[in-house]
């Protein structure tokens, strides 16, 4: 009898294996707007498997000549702004993506990309697993994705982490080591839950399609956020701009 249950046990054990590996999270036929969906708590909390990419992003900023991460402690919706701080954001930028790094919820694991003011796209997204874990280089870590309203600082159109062997194309770094950049197939079926270490991964058809708009774009004055979220402004009271690219990142957990 004791036999029997064991065998029961690890028939069952198998199949439960078998069934999450098969789970995939659909994609439309045209990449550039996903028809996400919404993943159930288990599935959305499910990120305990080993990651191959995984590096602290003060380790990735190092390698690639960056500022470290600085986390960002406050975000301010762009209707606030407009109203406290007199800057519309949607005018100012001619490329606006908010992501929704929520676990859960029916924006979570979402990009909504916005153009000239108007919403052109909404992409799955695979943020930090928001877990203590040790990468590569034995150094133990938060796996997060900083909130915070950024814009890119660095566009690099094929990088490759000789360090850690791991291809982050069409990345946009925005927080230190931390970008928004194309995923591999083999993690595609991630896409629509937190699974990376820090960085905002999305599919590779929608990281060219954002490359492209945001290389586009001849690089202005922007304004320049402070920690509070808030329009950073210089002694006299007026918004400090400085050069950068016509593109604003905003990172929400909501």
């Amino acid at each position: 009898m004791k036999a029997l249950i064991i065998t029961l046990l690890l028939l069952v054990s198998v199949f439960s294996l078998t069934s999450f590996a098969d789970k995939e999270f659909s994609l439309t036929t045209s990449p550039a707007t996903i028809s996400p969906k919404t993943p159930s708590d288990s599935e959305a909390l499910a990120t305990n498997e080993p990651l191959d990419d995984l590096m602290t992003p003060d380790e990735l900023a190092n390698e690639i000549g960056a500022p470290r991460t600085e986390m960002r402690a406050a975000v301010i919706d762009p209707e606030i702004i407009a109203a406290q701080d007199g800057i519309d954001v949607y005018r100012e930028y001619a490329i606006v993506l908010r992501i929704n790094k929520a676990p859960i919820g029916p924006t979570a694991q979402q990009m909504q990309v916005m153009e000239y003011g108007m919403p052109v796209a909404t992409m799955l997204v695979s943020t930090g697993r928001e877990q203590y874990e040790k990468a590569k280089s034995g150094r133990w870590y938060w796996t997060r994705t900083p909130v915070g309203t950024f814009s890119p600082y660095k566009l690099v159109r094929d990088y490759y982490s000789y360090t850690w062997k791991a291809h982050m194309e069409y990345a946009m770094f925005f927080n230190g080591g931390v970008a928004v950049h194309a995923t591999t197939p083999d993690h595609y079926a991630e896409l629509g839950r937190r699974a990376s270490g820090g960085c905002v991964r999305v599919h590779k058809d929608n990281a060219i399609i954002l490359w492209n708009k945001v290389s586009a774009q001849p690089q202005k004055l922007v304004p320049l956020f402070n920690e509070n979220g808030r329009v950073a402004r210089d002694v006299n009271g007026n918004p400090i701009r400085v050069m950068g690219w016509n593109t604003l990142i905003i990172v929400e957990n909501k």
